[in-house]
Parts: structure tokens; sequence; C-alpha cells
């Protein structure tokens, strides 16, 4: 009986393991990165670190394959990298951590590039299991079915659909908004075991969400700059166009300019406010509407702002200076707001259409990420099921 408790007791041990290694592939340290740098002597150097500090703990067998599996999925993810030509640091362990490849995510530039990178960790990872099952058949020893279920585990894991594990990050090709529902599938299994690894996990993917959340509403704030500076050009391009012509001469009058910069003023007034009257704290996600206007109004008062510093008019007298070249500050304004136009549209462009394909592209996505899930969750039981069946032939 004693022996059944001290297997279970390592049984478990070999859970609370894998969760930590979870959670670094989850947080993928900004810090690590300087590490990943070093080359390829850190990934032989660290790996020999990773596997003695397991050893002591869990012994040499245990550590030996550990080390091996993680090696073999990160190698998926590295290779993955390679295929789309994205450049990426050799493989670092981290003893109790696991193990990370560096990759620069603006190299990433859509979701489909991103799905095929994470999932080609958990593909490789299935691979390496294979060579166990080979093993256990041959030998019928029962740590290779140990290998099995530690494979088995740390791939299925990590399909966990909550960014930035490979599994958040490859139904990103779905929708981000899947990560919200993974973490709501979090939350019962939280009151059930209320796992110190699991509430980290928790954290980090609420954190990951809230961040793709806030770019939504980033570019949402963005098309209202967009639109507000579409706008004021019009005014600027109708005021270049309606010059007074008088005396032969072609150019913008005092009295025109001072007109165009009273409007720009009103409607700054009028957004001054707006903010006035919508101080104070807002909750996030319960009243993100009201928040995102808030902001659309900043956002529009800092152009305003801009634009009327630039105008060089006195607000309390509103005169021009007589040497102003209103034609040149005219021009000026103009070209700043179609070159601000141009970077805004770029970034809404490249935001939407990182998420944005095909739907065939969505259903051959979810096929092969149901499809590894599925069979990684049989093995993993199959697994279970030999070990199962040894402690019982044990006692």
């Amino acid at each position: 009986m004693m022996a059944t408790t001290a297997k279970q007791n390592k049984n478990k041990s070999y859970w609370g393991w894998l969760a930590v290694i979870g959670v670094f592939l989850l947080t993928k340290a900004k810090w690590l990165l300087v590490l990943l740098k070093v080359g390829k002597f850190a990934t032989l150097a660290s790996m020999f670190v990773s596997l003695w500090a397991y050893a002591i703990f869990f012994g040499w067998k245990f550590a030996i394959a550990l080390v091996y599996l993680i090696f073999i999925h990160e190698m998926g993810h590295l290779v993955a990298a390679k295929m789309k030509n994205i450049p990426t640091s050799p493989a670092v362990f981290i003893p109790f951590l696991g193990a990370a490849i560096g990759i620069d995510p603006k190299k990433i530039d859509n979701a489909k590039t991103e799905f095929f990178v994470a999932y080609g960790g958990p593909l490789a990872g299935l691979i390496s299991i294979l060579p166990a099952f080979a093993l256990y058949t041959t030998t019928g020893d029962p740590y290779w079915a140990l290998v099995i279920q530690l494979g088995a585990l740390i791939n299925l894991f990590n399909l966990f659909p909550v960014s930035p594990l490979d599994g958040g990050r490859i139904v990103s090709v779905l929708s981000p908004n899947i990560w919200l529902v993974g973490l709501l599938v979090l939350i019962p299994i939280l009151f059930i075991s209320p796992d110190p690894i699991l509430i980290l996990i928790f954290i980090f993917g609420l954190v990951t969400w809230w961040k793709q959340f806030k770019k939504d509403r980033d570019t949402e704030i963005m098309k209202h700059e967009e639109n507000v500076l579409t706008e004021l050009n019009k005014e600027f391009r109708f005021l270049a166009e309606n010059r007074s012509r008088d005396f032969g001469h072609s150019e913008i009058t005092a009295n025109q300019f001072t007109s165009l910069f009273i409007k720009i003023k009103d409607r700054k007034d009028e957004v001054n406010r707006y903010l006035q009257n919508n101080e104070g704290f807002t909750f996030p996600v319960l009243q993100e509407k009201k928040r995102t206007e808030i902001k659309k109004n900043k956002a529009e008062k800092h152009i305003l702002k801009r634009i009327l510093n630039e105008m060089n008019i006195r607000e309390d007298t509103l005169e021009v200076d007589p040497a102003s070249h209103l034609d040149s500050i005219v021009e000026s304004i103009y070209h700043k707001n179609e070159y601000q136009l141009m970077e805004i549209r770029k970034e809404v462009k490249r935001v939407k259409a990182y998420y944005q394909t095909s739907v065939g592209t969505k259903v051959k996505s979810l096929v092969l990420y149901l499809a590894l899930a599925i069979l990684l969750a049989v093995i993993l039981v199959y697994a279970m099921g030999i070990l199962d069946a040894s402690e019982l032939s044990g006692m």
C-alpha cells in the first residue's frame, strides 16, 4: 500500500512539473530574449543543466525523457518558423520552466502564419512519442508508457485555447474571441481545483485577451481619427481652392483663414465640453462603449489642438500676423494631415488583415486542431491505462 501511495505522489509530481512547463510556454518572458541570443552553445549547455536539475529530483530516466520531449516540441516551432522564413534564436532550456525559442512577433504578419508556427510544436511533440510506442511494444517496460503519457500531456496542455499557449495562437486563425471561451472554461476548473499554476495561466490568458480587446477598440479610435482628419482636410482643400482673387493675385485672405480657425476652435470647445461632462472613473468592459467614446474625443482634441497651434492665431483677439504666409500654412497643415491619414490607414489595414482568412482556411485549421487534440487525448488515456494496470499488477 505504501508503494502505491508513493507512486501516486510521484505521478502527481509529474503533473505539477508539466503545469510549470505550461506556464513558461505561456509567459515567454521578454527578459529571456537576451539569453536566447547567446547562440547554439546555449542550447546544449542549458539542456545539460536542465537534465541535471530534473535528475536530482526525479532521477535520470525521467529527466532524459522530459528534456527529450521538450526539445522536440521546441524544434517543431523552430522548423515551422524556418519554413516560413521567420528568423529565430536557438532553443534555450530553463530548469523547471521548460524551453523556448525567440521569435519576434513583428515578423509574423498574419494569423495563418501564426497558426503554422504554433502548430509545429504540438505536431512535433506527437511525433516525438512514436519511438516510445515502438519501445513499449517491444519491451513491455512501463517506463515507455510513462514517456507516452508525459509527451501526450505536455502537448495536449499546450493546445488549450488560451493565448499565448500554443492552442491560443493556433485558434487565433479562427477568431481571437475564442480566447475568452477558453478563459470561461478555466473558471469552473479553478473552483474545483484552485491550483496556483492554473491561476497563473488564467491571469496571463486574461491579460493577453484584454490586450487584443483593447486593440479592437484602438482600431475603432483610429477609424474616428481618420474620419476627423478627412473632414478637416476637405475644409483646407476648399479654402485653398477658393482663394480671394484681387488685383490679379490669388491668395488666402485673413478673413477666410480666421473663419476656418473659428470653425475648428468651436469644434474643439464642443469636444472639451463632452470630456468635462464625462470625467470620472469608468469600468473596463462593462462601460467599454463610453470609455471608447471618451478616447475618441481625446484623440480628436489632440488633432484639433495641433492644427489650431499650427494656424498660429491668437485665440483672444483672433488676429492674424500680417507677415504670415497663409497659403503655405494651409498647404503645410494639409500635407501633415494627409501623412497622418496615410499612417492611420496603413495601421488599420494591417490590424484588420492580420485575422482575415478565408472560410476554407478556417475549416482546415479547425479540423487540424481538433484532430491533433483528440489524437493526443486518446494517446494520453491509453498510456494512463497501461500505467494503472502496471500499478495494480505491482500490488
